[in-house]
C-alpha cells in the first residue's frame, strides 16, 4: 500500500471515529432509533399534540407519510421546489410543507417560551 493511500485510510478512520463520537453526544448513547423530545407551542398550526410528544415538528413526506422532527436538530432547509430539511446528523428529508410553514411552527414555539409578567397590579 502506498504512503498516500495509507494516510488517506488512516484519516478516514479518524474522521469516522469523530463522526461516531458526535452522534453519541447528540443522541446520548449508541442507539440511534430513540425518539427525542423538545418543546413546542400550543398554537402552532401543525404542532404535535400531547399524545404524540411535544417539541416535534409535524411534517408530511412526499408520499403522504407523516414525519415528526425535532426542531433543535434541523441544520438547514432548502426549497427545491419541495422542501429539503437537513438534520444535524447529515440525514435529510424531502417534505411537502413549505419552508415558511416550518418556520411558522418554530416561531410559535419560540413565542411560547417567552413569559410576560403582568405588572399592572
Amino acid at each position: 500500500m502506498s504512503m498516500r493511500r495509507r494516510l488517506s485510510s488512516e484519516n478516514q478512520k479518524m474522521m469516522d471515529r469523530a463522526r461516531k463520537a458526535r452522534k453519541e453526544r447528540i443522541f446520548g448513547d449508541k442507539s440511534h432509533g430513540q425518539h427525542h423530545r423538545g418543546y413546542s407551542s400550543a398554537n402552532a398550526e401543525n404542532q404535535v399534540g400531547e399524545k404524540e410528544g411535544k417539541g416535534m415538528l409535524k411534517l408530511v413526506r412526499l408520499n403522504g407519510e407523516v414525519l415528526y422532527l425535532n426542531m433543535f436538530q434541523i441544520e438547514s432547509m432548502e426549497s427545491i421546489p419541495e422542501t429539503k430539511v437537513k438534520m444535524m446528523n447529515g440525514d435529510y428529508y424531502l417534505v411537502k410543507d413549505s419552508a415558511d410553514s416550518i418556520m411558522d411552527q418554530i416561531r410559535a414555539f419560540v413565542k411560547s417560551c417567552i413569559v410576560y409578567e403582568d405588572k399592572s397590579e
